[in-house]
């Protein structure tokens, strides 16, 4: 059963780090969505009753958005903006979703790391389309994280994106021949297959893709490893 879970910036007692850490925490459990939003203190509720002695400043027009605490500060709060927006882009993305969560869960500044690309690119309050998401993530882990450009690689073809860019690089395409062996990871290899391969190494290993050549799914629906 897939977890969805949500974290309220603007908390009492809740500070910046606490959020990133539990965004680890919930990756660590395998959290299916991550939803992080902003404390609301409506009126009428008890947290707006006692907002001073909680130390919560909040704004007085709709939707009564929290200002800042004792704890979280009004650029910390806009930091937790934007961290929910790149778990909207990415975390909570199918296509991206995966070497995300691996990501995080390998490197501990990966999300400070990211965010802070995205924020210095002018693209974290920007509408991104699925392949523009894979292109920043793609070049982002070109230049940082180089060990997961494969993952990134293989995410993007699964998603039935371009093999003519840039996650597609090091994709060979041209009369490619199947291996005399293989460990299928999905899908039944047909002759009449069109096969890609993503090498993963100078040996001859990597991952093989087959796309039916009859019809006009972009997907494969053959995947394989050497």
């Amino acid at each position: 059963m897939e977890t969805h879970a949500d974290l309220i910036a603007g908390l009492p007692l809740y500070h910046l780090s606490e959020i990133f850490e539990d965004v680890h925490t919930l990756a660590e459990y395998g959290a299916g969505e991550i939803q992080l939003e902003s404390l609301k203190l409506l009126p009428g509720t008890e947290m707006r009753r006692r907002a001073e002695e909680l130390g919560i400043q909040y704004s007085p027009l709709p939707p009564y958005e929290v200002l800042q605490t004792r704890e979280i500060s009004v650029d910390e709060l806009q930091t937790a903006h934007y961290l929910s927006r790149l778990l909207d882009g990415f975390y909570n993305t199918p296509t991206w979703q995966s070497i995300t969560r691996t990501l995080i869960l390998e490197n501990p500044s990966f999300l400070h790391e990211f965010l802070n690309h995205l924020v210095q690119t002018d693209v974290i309050d920007t509408p991104l389309s699925l392949e523009r998401r894979g292109l920043i993530l793609y070049d982002f882990c070109k230049s940082q994280y180089p060990d997961y450009l494969t993952q990134v690689s293989i995410a993007w073809i699964e998603a039935g994106m371009s093999l003519k860019k840039a996650p597609a690089e090091r994709v060979r395409t041209k009369r490619q021949v199947p291996p005399e062996s293989w460990e299928v990871i999905y899908g039944s290899y047909r002759e009449n297959l069109r096969l890609c391969f993503l090498p993963t190494d100078e040996e001859g290993h990597g991952y093989w893709f087959g796309f039916e050549s009859e019809i006009q799914k972009i997907q494969p629906v053959f995947k394989a490893t050497t």
